[in-house]
């Protein structure tokens, strides 16, 4: 493996840890705001795991963040 090749390989790496840190940061801003809103807080569950295909554990871990 080139120099070149392992800059490319962290370079990706890095992106995608980007695009998931601002995944998971926007969906705690939209929890935040639904429950400003005053949204129940099973209604937010059933919406994530309806709109990003969540287990029901997953989506409740993100309201208990």
């Amino acid at each position: 493996m080139t120099l070149l090749m392992r800059d490319q390989e962290n370079l990706e790496k890095g992106r995608e840890e980007g695009r998931e840190e601002g995944r998971e940061q926007g969906i705690l801003g939209m929890i935040s705001v639904l429950r400003d809103l005053h949204i129940p807080d099973n209604t937010i569950l059933e919406k994530l795991q309806e709109k990003f295909l969540f287990s029901k554990e997953e989506a409740q871990e993100y309201l208990n963040h």
